[in-house]
């Protein structure tokens, strides 16, 4: 992450050879576009603390007051101007700049449709000056009281473009929206202080902190710091860190999956998806991590100047950057819920026993229906005590001073899972091949996947024009329904097949919910679970739960033993 930006130079106004390079536009449309411009003016001028105060939502008046380098007569009397800055001078430093603004276009297009009023100051011990404009029109320019730093001051907003203003939002929606810029920046910029004031009263006050803290305190009704772990990759030229949650700190939207580039937040739609492949596996369908990702990267490896708003970036490097970041979150997660030492002991005496031996569990060593469980007290192996099945799905084992709730389903899923990723499988020709219609797509598809599908265990080979066949499978995949192999096949395709895939297979191989599983069997599928690396199943749904005895304990008011 940017923590700090380029001293400031001189305001200049840019040539017309650089300026028509410039992805020019409407930088100002509502409140939360100056606040955004006026955040970036005073992180670009090294501010120390920034504080942004609104009224109406905006619409009334904005304040913005900082304390980095500010501005003689001379800066501010170009400052309103068009295309006048100080981050670029020549057509070379579109190419590597580093500055969050750089258009010169923010605050002439602030002035041209509200009262603005600068007071500015570029060191202490020397007189501010200040500068107003209203509607485009010149003022005043004259010497003033005020401290090292800026504040801009600007008020009813498209006073005269009265029809832009029809198109505003409500004070509060509009106010939501200029929070919104103000969280981007400082979980962008952890080490430099943020308040936001609505209405003379302080609405988020975020004091210098450690990333993950500033993240949780920004998001503090939806993020517990506890659960968020950071971890970082470099490659040429960049480097990626990911702050995020544990796979329990999902959501069904994804207000809490963000990508900032050099300090910008943008929507890159690759790199956050690339979060998501990450934790494929661990959040289940339909939900979205909570995963911060913040690229540093080479100026010259990207170009910002493709949006007005600089919302959106275009990397030289993409693919490169996507596997870093897949490899951070994957990184991340490796150490996220394993199997404590003391379930892995307990479940250690267990593994090799039984009638199924050490093989993982398979769809066809239960015989259904199952024959009812024998009357009489369960047996008590290794540590592990089974006490019985609740709501046709859970198993439940109590260990020494816990509980554990096993999804019998979730676990025999996640063992198949391991079994057919990682076996080498044995073909068997089908008697009547499983012959299916196909689109010039999946047949192109399928025909790039003939290898893979082989390692898998599913043998498929074209049968005449857009048709192909299932021609040998594994014995192992042998239980499965035809109908569900020939949907699984034609899902081949795109980045993650294989996983779906097999994910798929030991789905509707594993035991299901309401099938009874009799003790030892119960007993084999725990323990193989405690031994999983991941404890969780294909589709990331956790297998167990757990209960201590002392949360128990305390939940009906008992004492906990010492």
């Amino acid at each position: 992450m940017t923590e700090s930006a380029p001293r400031s130079r001189r305001i200049r106004i840019l040539r017309d050879a650089v300026s028509r390079k410039i992805a020019a536009g409407e930088v100002i449309d509502r409140p939360s576009s100056i606040v955004r411009e006026l955040l970036d003016n005073a992180i670009d001028a090294a501010a120390g603390s920034v504080d942004v105060y609104l009224e109406g939502g905006g619409l009334s008046r904005i304040r913005v007051v900082d304390d980095g380098e500010g501005m003689d007569a001379a800066d501010l009397a170009l400052c309103g101007q068009p295309h006048a800055t100080s981050k670029i001078e020549t057509e070379d430093d579109l190419l590597r700049t580093s500055s969050l603004g750089f258009r010169g276009e923010a605050l002439s297009s602030i002035a041209l449709c509200s009262r603005l009023v600068m007071v500015s100051c570029n060191e202490a011990g020397v007189p501010a000056h200040r500068l107003e404009v209203h509607g485009g029109k010149h003022i005043a320019l004259e010497k003033t009281q005020g401290r090292r730093g800026t504040v801009v001051d600007v008020s009813e907003l498209f006073f005269n473009y009265p029809a832009r203003r029809k198109f505003l939002r409500s004070a509060s929606a509009e106010s939501g929206l200029c929070r919104s810029i103000f969280v981007d920046r400082a979980v962008a910029y952890p080490r430099i202080s943020f308040r936001l004031f609505s209405e003379d009263q302080v609405r988020l006050s975020l004091p210098p902190a450690a990333s993950i803290e500033r993240i949780a305190r920004a998001f503090e009704q939806q993020v517990d710091a506890r659960l968020l772990s950071e971890t970082s990759e470099k490659g040429e030229g960049f480097s990626v860190r990911v702050i995020a949650g544990a796979p329990e700190l999902r959501r069904r939207d994804r207000k809490l999956l963000q990508c900032f580039v050099n300090g910008r937040r943008v929507a890159e739609f690759a790199l956050l998806q690339a979060a998501e492949f990450g934790f494929a596996g661990h959040v289940p369908g339909g939900w979205h991590p909570a995963a911060f990702v913040f690229v540093e990267i080479d100026p010259s490896l990207v170009d910002f100047n493709i949006h007005p708003a600089k919302k959106e970036v275009r990397f030289r490097n993409l693919p490169e950057v996507h596997r870093a970041v897949v490899a951070a979150v994957r990184k991340m997660l490796e150490p996220l819920a394993p199997p404590t030492e003391e379930l892995r002991t307990a479940a250690a005496p267990l593994s090799g026993t039984g009638s199924h031996g050490s093989a993982p569990l398979e769809r066809s060593t239960f015989s259904l229906p199952f024959a009812p469980v024998p009357p009489g007290p369960a047996p008590d192996r290794g540590g592990i005590r089974y006490l019985g099945q609740v709501f046709g799905v859970f198993l439940i084992f109590e260990l020494p001073g816990r509980l554990l709730m096993l999804d019998q389903h979730a676990a025999h899923e996640r063992i198949l899972y391991e079994r057919l990723a990682a076996r080498a499988p044995a073909m068997q020709e089908m008697l009547f091949p499983l012959c299916f219609d196909v689109t010039d797509e999946e047949e192109r598809r399928l025909m790039e996947a003939l290898e893979e599908l082989e390692r898998i265990g599913i043998e498929v080979r074209r049968a005449g024009a857009r048709a192909m066949e299932v021609s040998a499978l594994a014995a192992d995949l042998k239980p499965l329904p035809e109908a569900d192999i020939v949907e699984m096949v034609r899902g081949v395709g795109g980045e993650r097949w294989r996983h779906s895939l097999i994910a798929t297979a030991a789905c509707r191989l594993a035991v299901k919910e309401g099938d009874t599983v009799d003790p030892l069997t119960a007993h084999e599928l725990c323990a193989q679970a405690l031994l999983l690396p991941v404890p969780r199943c294909p589709h990331g749904r956790p297998i167990w739960h757990e209960l201590r005895e002392e949360s128990l304990r305390r939940f009906v008011d008992r004492p906990v033993p010492t």
